[in-house]
C-alpha cells in the first residue's frame, strides 16, 4: 500500500512537472511524415487514424505533439501538411527577424527539446508563441483560399459595403477557419496546463504535490500557461488586423471600369516585424497579477501588447541554465550602430578580423564554336567575428 501510494504521488509529481508545452510541435519543421491519408495500419486491421505508427503517433512519440494535439492530428489529417508547413514559415521568420541580434532564435531549433528561454516566459518565448500562432493561422487560411483543405473553403464577403468601383469577389485568404485551427492546435494545450493546477478534481493531487515541495511550481506553470495564451491571442489578432483589400480589373482593353475585390493576408514578414515592434515593447507582468480563472485573468493583461514573467539574460555569454549560447564567434558589422554592430553583438568583448578568400570563375567569353573560356578570380573579404 505504501509503495502504491508512493507511485501515485510519483506519477502526480510528473505530471505535473512534465507539461507538454504548446510550441513542441514547431519540431515538424524537421519532420518527414508521410501523411497518407488513405493506406490502413498494420496494428490489428485499425485504419491510418489510431495506432502507434499511424502518422500522428508518429508525430507525438517523435516531434513532442501533446494529446490533445494528437486528438486534432487524427480528425484533420489533411491539415497536417500545412501545420508543417507552418512549422517552418515561423521558424524561418524568427531566425530572419533576429539573425542580427544577441538572440537569434536558433534554439528553435532544438524542439521538442526547449532550451530554458522558450520555458521560463521570457520575452523571446513570448515572440515565438506569437509568431507560431501568427504562422499556423496564416497558413491556415491560406491553404482554405487554395482549395488545398476540403474543410474550409474561401472566405465570405466582407460585411463592409464596396466602393463605387469595385464589388467583392475573388477568393480571399479564410483567416477565421485559420485562426480558429490556430486556436484550437496551440491553446488546447495551455488551457489544460491552466485548468489542471485549479481543477477541484486534482485537489488530492494537489495536496501531494505540496508536501513534495512542488506545488509553487506546479501554479507557475498555470501562471505561465495563461501568459502563453495571451500571447498566442496577440499573434492571431495581428494577422486579423492587417488583412489588405486585393483587386483584379476588369473591362475592355485592361480599362479597370470595374474591379473585384478580396481581403488578403499581408506578408509572414511584415507580421514578424511588427511582433518584433511589440516585442520591443513587451510587458513585464508580476505573478500577482496573473490570474488563471479565465476573463478575470485577462482584465489585468494589456490587450495589445504581448508580455512577459520572467527577465531575459544578456545572451552576451554562454549559459545553458539560462538558455544562452553566447555569441562568440558570431559575425558582426564594424560599420554599423545597430543590433548587429561589433559594439553591441560583441558585449565590449572585441573583435578579431579574419580575411576570407572566395574563388570563382570570371570574365566568361564564349567562342565559336562551341566553347566557354573563363578566367579565374580571387576576392579577399575582411569578415568579423566576435571574441
Amino acid at each position: 500500500m505504501v509503495l502504491k501510494g508512493f507511485l501515485k504521488v510519483f506519477v502526480g509529481v510528473v505530471l505535473v512537472l512534465n507539461f507538454c508545452d504548446g510550441i513542441r510541435w514547431l519540431s515538424l519543421q524537421h519532420s518527414n511524415i508521410k501523411w497518407n491519408l488513405t493506406s490502413l495500419n498494420e496494428i490489428g486491421g485499425r485504419g491510418i487514424r489510431s495506432g502507434i505508427r499511424s502518422p500522428c503517433g508518429v508525430a507525438r512519440r517523435r516531434y513532442g505533439l501533446a494529446k490533445l494535439q494528437t486528438k486534432l492530428c487524427r480528425a484533420t489529417m489533411e491539415a497536417m501538411p500545412h501545420v508543417e508547413a507552418a512549422a517552418s514559415l515561423a521558424s524561418t521568420t524568427c531566425k530572419t527577424i533576429f539573425q542580427n541580434r544577441r538572440w537569434n532564435c536558433s534554439s528553435i531549433d532544438k524542439a521538442p527539446f526547449l532550451t530554458p528561454e522558450l520555458t521560463r516566459a521570457t520575452r523571446e518565448q513570448a515572440y515565438v508563441y506569437a509568431i507560431s500562432a501568427a504562422s499556423l493561422t496564416f497558413t491556415m487560411a491560406k491553404a482554405c483560399a487554395s482549395g488545398s483543405l476540403h474543410h474550409c473553403t474561401c472566405a465570405n464577403p466582407p460585411k463592409e459595403p464596396p466602393g463605387e468601383n469595385f464589388k467583392w469577389g475573388g477568393c480571399g485568404d479564410n483567416i477565421r477557419w485559420g485562426s480558429n485551427f490556430a486556436k484550437k492546435f496551440v491553446d488546447t494545450v495551455e488551457k489544460f496546463n491552466a485548468k489542471s493546477t485549479r481543477d477541484d478534481d486534482n485537489l488530492e493531487l494537489q495536496q501531494e504535490i505540496k508536501t513534495y515541495h512542488d506545488r509553487k511550481m506546479a501554479k507557475l506553470k498555470g501562471h505561465i500557461a495563461t501568459i502563453n495564451l495571451h500571447n498566442n491571442k496577440i499573434g492571431r489578432k495581428i494577422i486579423l488586423e492587417n488583412l489588405k483589400t486585393q483587386c483584379k480589373c476588369h473591362g475592355v482593353s485592361g480599362s479597370c471600369s470595374i474591379k473585384t475585390c478580396w481581403k488578403s493576408l499581408s506578408s509572414i514578414d511584415d507580421i514578424g516585424e511588427q511582433l518584433l515592434r511589440k516585442f520591443t515593447t513587451a510587458k513585464e507582468i508580476q505573478k500577482r497579477h496573473v490570474l488563471i480563472e479565465g476573463k478575470d485573468g485577462e482584465r489585468n493583461l494589456p490587450k495589445n501588447e504581448l508580455i512577459y514573467l520572467m527577465k531575459s539574460p544578456d545572451y552576451c555569454t554562454k549559459d545553458e541554465k539560462l538558455g544562452s549560447v553566447g555569441t562568440v564567434g558570431r559575425r558582426c558589422n564594424v560599420t554599423s550602430n545597430g543590433t548587429d554592430s561589433c559594439r553591441q553583438l560583441c558585449c565590449g568583448r572585441g573583435y578579431r578580423t579574419v580575411v576570407e578568400e572566395k574563388i570563382e570563375r570570371c570574365q566568361c567569353k564564349y567562342y565559336y564554336c562551341c566553347y566557354v573560356k573563363c578566367k579565374t578570380c580571387r576576392t579577399f573579404t575582411q569578415i568579423h567575428e566576435c571574441s
